[in-house]
C-alpha cells in the first residue's frame, strides 16, 4: 500500500462510492494524501475535503479527457483551484460532450437489448453524476448484459463494438492551460493503457511536455513491472516528475486506493512542485 494517491473517482462522476465513501476508504487505508480527480467535473471536491475533518488531505484534481491523433488521452489535473472560472467554462463545455455521447451509448445499447439504457444508468449514477462508459459498464453488470465493467467494456463500450461513440474532445495543450490557469499541475494519466507503439507514446510525452505538462503517471493498478520500469525511463529521459494513482473507480480484488501504486527509487515526485506546498506532503 502507498500513504498517497493522486488518482481517485468517486460518484461525482463514474465511481460507485461518495466522496464521502472514497474518503472514508483511503483513512481505513491510512493514507496521507488522496486527490479526488473525477471526469470533466469537480463536482466531488467540495464533499470530499469536508469529509475528511482533518483524518487526511484531500486534493483538489480533476481528469480530463483530450483527443490526440484520433486516440482518447485522459490529462489529470493536480492540485487545482475548483472555483476557477476558466477551468469551470471548460468543465461546462465538456459537460455538454458528455451529454450528448451519454445519449448516443444509451441509444445504441437500448437498439442491441438493453431498452431505456441512458435513463437507467442515469437512476444508477445518481443526481448532477457525469455520465460515463465507466456508469454504463456497471449497468449492463447489473442487468445480466456482461460478467464484470471490464468485460462490459470489451464487449460493448470499446472501440470498435457495438456501443462505442467516437467523440472528438478538446486538444490536450486546452486542458493543460485550463489546468494552470487553475493554479494546478498536469499529469499525463495512465500513458501504458493507450493503444499506442512505443514511438507514438513517446511523441504523445513529448507534445504534452511541449503544452506545459510536467509529469507521468508512472505507477498505476494492473500495470506490470516492465511497463512501471519503462514509464520510469521515459520520466528520466524527458525530466518530467512521477505520479501515482490508483485510477479507483470501485471496490475489486485488482484495483483499490493506493494498492501497487509505489513510486520507483530515482524518480522525483510531483507532489516536489512549488504548487503542492500548500498540501504538506
Amino acid at each position: 500500500m502507498s500513504f498517497i494517491d493522486l488518482h481517485c473517482h468517486t460518484n461525482a462522476s463514474d465511481g460507485a462510492l461518495s466522496p464521502e465513501g472514497v474518503v472514508d476508504r483511503a483513512v481505513n487505508y491510512k493514507l496521507t494524501h488522496l486527490a479526488i480527480t473525477d471526469h470533466d467535473t469537480v463536482n466531488g471536491i467540495k464533499a470530499a475535503q469536508a469529509a475528511a475533518c482533518g483524518r487526511i488531505c484531500v486534493i483538489p484534481g480533476i481528469e480530463i479527457s483530450t483527443t490526440w491523433q484520433h486516440q482518447q488521452i485522459h490529462i489529470v489535473g493536480l492540485f487545482i483551484n475548483p472555483e476557477c472560472s476558466y477551468m469551470l467554462n471548460l468543465v461546462k463545455d465538456q459537460n455538454g460532450k458528455r451529454i450528448e455521447r451519454a445519449e448516443k451509448i444509451g441509444y445504441k445499447l437500448s437498439r442491441i437489448g438493453f431498452p431505456n439504457a441512458y435513463e437507467r444508468t442515469k437512476a444508477m449514477a445518481g443526481d448532477g453524476a457525469i455520465i460515463t462508459r465507466g456508469n454504463y459498464a456497471r449497468f449492463l453488470v447489473s442487468v445480466g448484459g456482461a460478467s464484470s465493467t471490464d468485460d462490459a467494456f470489451n464487449a460493448f463500450l470499446k472501440k470498435g463494438k457495438r456501443a462505442y461513440v467516437c467523440t472528438e474532445w478538446m486538444e490536450i495543450g486546452t486542458a493543460v492551460e485550463a489546468i494552470k490557469q487553475s493554479g494546478g499541475v498536469a499529469v499525463l494519466a495512465h500513458p501504458r493503457r493507450y493503444d499506442l507503439t512505443n514511438t507514438k507514446l513517446r511523441k504523445l510525452i513529448e507534445e504534452f511536455k511541449d503544452c506545459g505538462g510536467i509529469a507521468l503517471e508512472v505507477s498505476s493498478c494492473q500495470q506490470g513491472l516492465n511497463d512501471r520500469d519503462y514509464l520510469a525511463s521515459l520520466c528520466r529521459q524527458y525530466d518530467m516528475l512521477g505520479s501515482v494513482g490508483s485510477d479507483f473507480h470501485s471496490e475489486g480484488p485488482y484495483r483499490d486506493i493506493g494498492r501497487n501504486i509505489d513510486l520507483p527509487e530515482g524518480i522525483t515526485p510531483v507532489w516536489t512542485c512549488s504548487e503542492a506546498k500548500a498540501y504538506a506532503f
